[in-house]
């Protein structure tokens, strides 16, 4: 199990740095232009997420609620997540 932990132990990352089993905490979107996307996704600030895969040099896909959504990466450097301890 401590393997997994130093696999992503960042409190303040950007979701680009999740890893697939990742539960994730929504802390902030740095911009107006980015926040209005994730908003549609349903991620704003305090959302729970899980990283369900990350494709290579491709999107991160992300289950919210009942959704899996696909974030370019692009708008996934500009969300920041901590990993959920709870979960």
């Amino acid at each position: 199990m401590a393997v997994q932990d130093t696999d992503f132990t960042c409190d303040d990352c950007t979701l680009d740095a999740a890893r697939r089993g990742d539960d994730l905490v929504v802390l902030g979107i740095d911009d107006d232009f980015a926040r209005m996307h994730a908003l549609r996704f349903g991620m704003a600030e305090g959302a729970c997420l899980r990283c369900v895969v990350r494709i290579p040099a491709g999107p991160i896909v992300v289950r919210v609620g009942r959704q899996e959504i696909a974030i370019g990466r692009e708008l996934a450097r500009r969300i920041r997540v901590r990993r959920s301890r709870g979960a």
